[in-house]
């Protein structure tokens, strides 16, 4: 599959998919990751289907498990910076100099936002906000 053109590759996930009840977990998982490479335009939905798999064995494959990690922790970040923005802009109110300070959250990584959470409480104006943000960047 890997030395094999995109309509070659196809053709033998489907071969492969009518062999499923002889492969294991991480057989699945390498064609599925060879899949994902070799035909990005694919959906998850298409691949289940060229494959034939129902959701709980597509739920097994790694590539699925890590994908779904990322989905969870873009989201908590998400939900972290709308949180901090609320709270930082209910202690110290609505002001530009906030405002920018606020633009920055997107680059930090969850674990500092989540330090942040914690220090804002603590902070007597946008001035330490702006202070914290420069040294943990």
């Amino acid at each position: 599959m890997i030395a094999s053109d995109k309509q070659q590759t196809i053709t033998r996930a489907k071969e492969l998919a009518d062999r499923l009840d002889k492969i294991d977990v991480d057989s699945l998982d390498f064609i599925e990751t060879i899949l994902v490479y070799k035909l990005p335009h694919l959906s998850r939905e298409e691949i289940k289907k060229m494959l034939a798999l129902n959701e709980v064995e597509l739920r097994q494959t790694r590539f699925y498990q890590e994908v779904s990690a990322e989905g969870r922790q873009e989201g908590h970040q998400e939900e972290c910076i709308l949180l901090l923005s609320r709270l930082l802009r209910r202690k110290f109110g609505l002001q530009p100099q906030l405002e920018n300070s606020l633009q920055e959250l997107t680059s930090f990584p969850l674990e500092k936002l989540e330090d942040l959470a914690d220090a804002l409480l603590d902070f007597n104006g946008v001035t330490d906000l702006e202070t914290w943000l420069a040294n943990h960047r």
